[in-house]
């Protein structure tokens, strides 16, 4: 159905309490990418809150093929919602609920060439979100408060901070820097998001004979780093020209970055 006729009901906890999951999937001509990688994660996220759901037992797969088709795009961003059900407003949950599932069908954003082109230009803040971000969560607030400051202030996006300046994630997408030839990035934790392009960039590089790492990187590293460049299912990779207007090596994304990005359909 058309986006403006889907309702949900009023005590859906997800409306209320934020009480859910939800993945994003990207499909190149009709395919979906990492599609295996996506649900594997939404039911680790299930898992998460303890949902109590077989993700496999709603073939997600059947509906999200019918939906691309459907869409009439060729490029479409799948948003895939599941939160605990309907219920009356209580924070304990007492009885078994059948959980709402939605997903919802969309043109794949286009951005800007220059954006890859250039870079963005990227800030620092402080983490104030809740402890368990490789939930990927609806609970989105303190993410959504991280971006808006950003780009009030005209930056794209924020690099988050621990209290030790080690880097975390943006509010929305992965981090990655290229320092002395090796690619790095911070660890999959609970701290961060497992993103599924960041897995398959890791996955890339070592194919293609690029030193990599995963190890905890500092806001002085980042700073002194060749190239750095931001990742996430919706945007694949944005190089990063400069964060607290402190340039990152040429100002340009550099051979490594530009490298990956050959690795995306559509981006060759």
């Amino acid at each position: 159905m058309p986006l403006g006729e889907a309702m949900i009901p009023i005590e859906d906890r997800g409306f209320q309490f934020a009480d859910g999951v939800y993945e994003v999937i990207v499909a190149y001509e009709g395919q979906p990418f990492l599609l295996d990688e996506h649900l594997a994660r939404l039911q680790r996220s299930a898992d998460g809150i303890v949902l109590g759901l077989n993700c496999s037992s709603l073939n997600l797969e059947g509906i999200i093929q019918e939906g691309i088709q459907r869409s009439g795009y060729d490029d479409v961003l799948v948003y895939v919602q599941i939160t605990r059900g309907v219920t009356s407003r209580q924070h304990a949950v007492t009885t078994e609920l059948t959980p709402s599932v939605v997903l919802t069908f969309k043109r794949k954003p286009i951005y800007e060439p220059q954006l890859r082109t250039e870079g963005v230009s990227l800030e620092t803040t402080a983490d104030i979100r809740w402890s368990h971000c490789s939930i990927k969560s609806i609970a989105l607030l303190a993410n959504i408060m991280i971006k808006n400051a950003a780009k009030h202030r005209g930056f794209f996006d924020a690099i988050i901070l621990t209290d030790e300046n080690e880097v975390l994630e943006t509010s929305c997408a992965n981090v990655f820097v290229i320092r002395e030839g090796v690619l790095q990035t911070p660890p999959a934790s609970d701290r961060i998001l497992h993103g599924i392009t960041r897995g398959f960039l890791l996955d890339v590089a070592r194919k293609e004979g690029i030193a990599n790492e995963e190890c905890a990187v500092d806001l002085e590293m980042l700073l002194k780093s060749q190239e750095v460049f931001i990742t996430s299912s919706s945007i694949d990779i944005f190089p990063v020209r400069s964060v607290d207007g402190i340039t990152i090596g040429d100002g340009k994304p550099g051979p490594i970055t530009r490298r990956l990005l050959s690795s995306f359909p559509k981006l060759k």
